[in-house]
């Protein structure tokens, strides 16, 4: 790379503008204490900051358009952590902000407030990218994997059809003849947290299940998935279905954009998923039984629980559509 050792040379914007026309990449050094080395790279349209590491890796998954990573060069003695940003269309920009980190860096700041101070300032052009939280994504890994068996039984276009979970119906599965109502949990126990009065309380005339579906941390395993490798193979076995699908991922608040960086937790299925029979010895708080024991129960406006069904008995068999093969495909 071509070296251009000036203190603190700051570029203007047609300056930059050059390198990037040039289409070669170079360094140019932004400070000497510490060490702050802008990298210029036009093949990837990509800006980097080289300092010496003090730290482990800073977490800015949350971000779009950057990241960051602890490199070694070969025959050099240091250990550069550096931040790299994501610049077409906006290389100006792009180069501020890692100016703004050096400029941190100078006033003493250590490495990780650097980096924030900067990402604040800069936050209009560096959105967050959104995430679901923690609890949203072990949800939607164990609707997927109720989907995945679903395909199988009834195939692509049933299935999604009755996928109703990310539309804010009431149960996450609507089939023929009967709802289910997916929870997963990451627990060794059967233990779900279950959001309101609706969730349990079956649709008058129609019986509901419960999917209780348990997940854990995939470590070495070769079956492990993390959410974007379990949506990708999804999306390998539809033919005609693949758009019905990604509307509705959309409807769960899924982005494809930055998805391997913001969730990288590989899980696999612990136990074979049970199927519970909600009917009135099932541990639910429906608004039937809740007029039982509160007193004016429509003044109650929201309720959240946990159940442990660990030791209840499990249906004998899963509901036929997650069983049965589809006999023709569709």
């Amino acid at each position: 790379m071509n070296e251009h050792p000036n203190d603190r040379n700051a570029l203007t914007p047609e300056t930059l503008a050059a390198y990037f026309d040039a289409g070669h990449p170079a360094e140019q050094r932004l400070a000497e204490e510490p060490l702050c080395v802008l990298g210029i790279d036009p093949p990837c349209g990509e800006l980097t900051l080289r300092t010496p590491a003090t730290g482990s890796v800073i977490d800015v998954s949350a971000y779009r358009m950057i990241r960051t990573d602890i490199v070694e060069e070969p025959g050099d003695e240091t250990v550069w952590f550096r931040v790299t940003v994501e610049a077409k269309g906006i290389e100006y920009e792009a180069y501020s902000l890692l100016q703004a980190v050096t400029d941190q860096l100078q006033q003493g700041d250590d490495l990780e407030r650097a980096l924030h101070v900067a990402l604040d300032a800069f936050r209009g052009l560096l959105a967050r990218a959104p995430r679901l939280s923690e609890d949203q994504e072990i949800g939607l890994f164990g609707e997927l994997v109720a989907l995945d068996r679903l395909i199988d039984g009834v195939g692509e276009t049933k299935a999604l059809a009755a996928w109703l979970g990310p539309r804010a119906e009431e149960h996450d599965f609507v089939l023929g003849e009967a709802d289910v109502e997916v929870k997963t949990t990451r627990s060794e126990r059967r233990i779900h947290v279950i959001h309101g009065l609706g969730q349990l309380t079956p649709t008058p005339g129609r019986p509901l299940h419960l999917m209780s579906v348990q997940v854990t941390g995939a470590g070495a395993a070769g079956n492990g998935e993390t959410l974007p490798e379990l949506i990708e193979r999804i999306r390998r076995r539809l033919r005609s279905g693949r758009t019905d699908f990604d509307d509705r991922l959309t409807d769960c608040g899924w982005e494809d954009a930055q998805s391997d960086r913001l969730y990288t937790t590989r899980l696999l299925v612990r136990s074979e998923p049970r199927f519970y029979t909600v009917d009135e010895d099932f541990p639910a708080i429906t608004s039937a039984g809740l007029s039982q024991i509160v007193t004016r129960p429509e003044l109650v406006r929201s309720i959240d629980y946990r159940i442990d069904v660990t030791d209840l008995e499990p249906e004998g068999t899963a509901p036929a559509e997650f069983t049965t093969a589809p006999t023709h495909e569709d």
